[in-house]
């Protein structure tokens, strides 16, 4: 079990990436093809969520982003709770300007607060986010390619992954157990230190590779 805590402030990002400052952190790493399909499995609870609202209400201290070789994915939001309506949720970011929500799902029955298993998949044009046979959230995948600003470089990598906190307006405190990626040509890579190492994403700064543990 890792803790991933950027909750003591808001500008404090940190998290996990198949990608850092040096490049992708895994040669053996397979193309995310959106069309075959594929699926992002990852065991967590989010003990606590801030956020100043200095980038609007729809940030969230830990994100799940995916996006396959044409650089269209989703990015999924998981707030416990939303710190304005004290409401747990989980919203997909609409667009690169994220600045409204796409799908959102308030009646989680406290899922956020245990230990859960989410499978985040992705298949031609469409994801679903599901946990324990249920599904949270389902939709189309988003190109996000025009965002700009700081660390918007990550939104044009091809097959990347991140888990963490990716916004200077939100923070969290997340318990994370395990993270697998599974395709469709049956190869599982398991864990954060060998698929994505305990590393940050593209721009993200290297002082914060410390709070991350021994892999950093």
């Amino acid at each position: 079990m890792t803790n991933l805590d950027t909750s003591s402030s808001e500008s404090v990002r940190a998290g996990y990436a198949n990608y850092n400052s040096s490049g992708l952190v895994n040669s053996l790493f397979p193309v995310l093809d959106n069309n075959a399909g594929y699926t992002l499995s990852f065991t967590m609870k989010v003990n606590s969520q801030t956020n100043n609202g200095s980038n609007g209400e729809y940030r969230a201290g830990f994100s799940a982003i995916v996006l396959g070789s044409d650089k269209k994915g989703i990015e999924l939001g998981f707030r416990n709770p939303n710190t304005n309506t004290n409401i747990p949720d989980i919203f997909s970011q609409n667009s690169a300007t994220f600045n409204t929500p796409g799908e959102r799902n308030a009646s989680l029955s406290g899922i956020l607060s245990n230990l859960s298993t989410y499978n985040l998949t992705v298949l031609g044009n469409g994801y679903t986010l599901t946990s324990e046979g249920n599904t949270l959230l389902s939709g189309l995948l988003r190109d996000y390619t025009s965002a700009v600003g700081l660390l918007t470089d990550v939104y044009r990598t091809p097959n990347f992954i991140f888990l963490g906190d990716n916004t200077t307006s939100a923070g969290a405190n997340v318990d994370i157990q395990s993270i697998t990626l599974t395709t469709t040509d049956a190869t599982a890579v398991p864990e954060p230190s060998s698929m994505l190492g305990i590393g940050l994403a593209i721009g993200f700064g290297a002082r914060l590779r410390h709070k991350l543990g021994k892999n950093s």
